[in-house]
């Protein structure tokens, strides 16, 4: 039985803008801040541009063999079944962990409005709600979707909009704000900007979730291409003009993750009661993102399961709702774990999010790594419909890149964390494969 197609463009847009515009981003962004001064703007620059370098790639083997696996399939097609089972598994691993992250931050939002009720409960009723919502039918979780994703664009966009304006009518708004010490653009020098990548990368980290719904796609061939540009472009011009205005408002010093420096924005802009909806458009966001999360893990893990690589009971398709309903209990599952995790730890957002970034950097580094296999085989069997342009710069830039933002973790203040927790996860799910297949 096969997913149903029901996703519009304006449904696959949301789903990649909703994967990426979230806690992550309204509260990763003081600290990216924090980590680099005012050259931020150009690390989300920089971060877009390696994000549009991507998508373009997975857009062109999406538009080739548009299936619900996305990346994952592409990856064995172009190296065999072991690197297309480490690939889903993987990110199936980062996105499984982000959703657990994003609610324990949603939680936290809430806790602000009602501070007698724990972080925990806030998490357990996010966790039953999310679950619901995926399980009715992919039509329905692309109009959630849609109009989680629209109320933080919107917000965005109205940020844009007073800060520009204040730019011109307030005396303590001014871009004197982006140096506001003699420290520089580069405030901390060249290590400091590299750090502050790292953060940029993952606040971009979900972008992919658009190749996931290609199988889902009315018309991939038209759909995938289109939306992947405009979305990566729409976002580079929400980051990059939001943060440019946001040192403008508030000094960059006192940005950090304490709290999301967009709230205290708001609170300088326009006042307590502004502050209080931006802290609702951060809920939204993070609601957006576990949404958002869920879906893409239980379409990756019924893909697997499709592959014979997990246990069939995941590959199962509800008859009428057409959703791979118990691969959405499993990713559903690590939010009800994220809620425990929230108990035990004050530090289990922080701890949740550098582990799943390694997840996704290391998928884009296999769809970049897959791209050129599958350009070839993909030719032979006239299947190209849409090419990458310039893919011989693009390719091998993307592949340097991420390669130094994976590795540059090691350098980083607590960025070993990651590192080990990444690599322990690829040697465990090794050693289950080989003595599965051995078997």
């Amino acid at each position: 039985m096969e997913l149903n197609r029901s996703l519009k463009p304006r449904h696959l847009t949301m789903i990649s803008i909703g994967g990426v515009i979230g806690a992550g981003f309204f509260l990763g962004a003081g600290g990216a801040i924090s980590l680099t001064g005012p050259s931020v703007v150009l690390a989300y620059l920089f971060g877009g541009i390696i994000t549009l370098f991507i998508m373009m790639m997975l857009a062109e083997m999406a538009v080739a063999n548009p299936v619900s696996g996305s990346f994952q399939v592409y990856a064995k097609d172009a190296f065999g079944p072991y690197f297309g089972y480490l690939t889903g598994l993987t990110y199936w691993f980062a996105f499984l962990i982000g959703p657990a992250s994003e609610a324990i931050a949603a939680g936290t939002f809430l806790n602000i409005w009602f501070p007698e009720i724990p972080i925990w409960v806030f998490c357990l009723i996010i966790a039953f709600a999310i679950t619901i919502v995926n399980m009715v039918g992919v039509h329905f979780f692309g109009e959630v979707e849609f109009w989680l994703s629209l109320v933080k664009i919107v917000a965005l966009v109205l940020f844009i909009i007073i800060a520009a304006y204040a730019l011109g009518f307030k005396s303590n708004v001014s871009v004197h704000n982006f140096s506001g010490s003699e420290s520089g653009f580069f405030a901390f020098g060249v290590s400091g900007f590299v750090a502050s990548m790292l953060m940029v990368i993952f606040s971009f980290g979900g972008t992919e979730a658009i190749g996931t719904a290609a199988g889902e796609s009315e018309n991939p061939e038209k759909d995938i291409p289109k939306t992947i540009k405009g979305t990566v472009i729409r976002i580079l011009i929400l980051y990059v003009l939001s943060i440019s205005l946001l040192l403008c408002v508030i000094p960059w010093q006192d940005a950090g993750v304490s709290s999301s420096p967009y709230v205290d924005a708001f609170g300088v802009l326009s006042g307590p009661v502004a502050k209080n909806i931006m802290n609702f458009v951060v809920l939204t966001a993070a609601l957006s993102c576990i949404d958002t999360g869920v879906y893409a893990t239980s379409r990756m893990l019924h893909s697997l399961a499709e592959d014979g690589h997990l246990p069939k009971i995941f590959a199962k398709i509800h008859p009428k709702h057409k959703t791979p309903n118990n691969a959405i209990l499993v990713g559903s599952l690590m939010l009800f774990v994220g809620a425990i995790i929230a108990i035990l730890s004050p530090q289990a957002y922080t701890i949740l999010a550098s582990i799943s970034g390694f997840g996704f950097i290391f998928s884009w580094l296999m769809i970049s790594l897959s791209h050129k296999r599958m350009r070839a085989i993909n030719e032979q069997k006239g299947l190209i419909k849409y090419k990458t342009p310039f893919s011989s710069i693009i390719r091998p830039f993307s592949i340097i890149c991420l390669l130094c933002v994976m590795f540059g973790q090691a350098f980083t203040p607590g960025g070993w964390i990651s590192l080990a927790a990444g690599f322990s996860w690829i040697a465990i799910i090794s050693i289950y494969y080989f003595v599965k297949n051995r078997a």
